[in-house]
């Protein structure tokens, strides 16, 4: 009586085992976040001009301010705007990496003076012209600026207020 009753239990057991482990699994949905939320807030910059020349870069000047980064969800791009909260420039193409992400800064000109993306930044083989370094909390980004007659490389580092 006592084997039937141990044999029984074990034929429960595996029955309650078996039960659970052919059970239906729930699916879980995960959700990537948008690194471009890391970047969004203010900062405060320090803009190097420098003058390009067969590849060497020469600092000439340099100037100091404030800067607000903002997602555009419409474009995911980001909005890097000047403290009034006038547009200063467009970084799209959003690269994800494991501590931030990249972008290129979109062309644009504004009356004679073009500015354009500069390939600062390397990851691998790919250049970029900006970068968001999660851990250190900056924004990085590099274009030039050319008019008729001349043109400078300016390189941007902003930290997070």
């Amino acid at each position: 009586m006592k084997k039937t009753l141990l044999i029984m239990a074990c034929i429960a057991a595996s029955f309650s085992l078996t039960t659970v482990s052919c059970s239906k699994e729930e699916t879980k949905t995960t959700t990537t976040a948008d690194p471009r939320d890391q970047a969004v807030g203010n900062y405060n910059y320090k803009m190097v001009a420098n003058v390009l020349v067969n590849d060497v870069i020469t600092p000439v000047d340099s100037s100091t301010g404030s800067l607000k980064v903002e997602k555009d969800a419409a474009n995911s791009t980001i909005l890097i705007k000047e403290s009034t909260g006038r547009l200063f420039t467009t970084g799209s193409k959003i690269g994800v990496g494991s501590n931030g992400f990249t972008f290129d800064i979109e062309p644009q000109t504004i009356d004679t003076i073009t500015l354009e993306g500069y390939n600062y930044f390397t990851i691998g083989t790919t250049k970029y012209h900006g970068a968001f370094i999660s851990g250190l909390n900056t924004l990085s980004f590099a274009y030039k600026v050319t008019n008729s007659a001349n043109g400078l490389l300016i390189v941007t580092t902003c930290t997070k207020k």
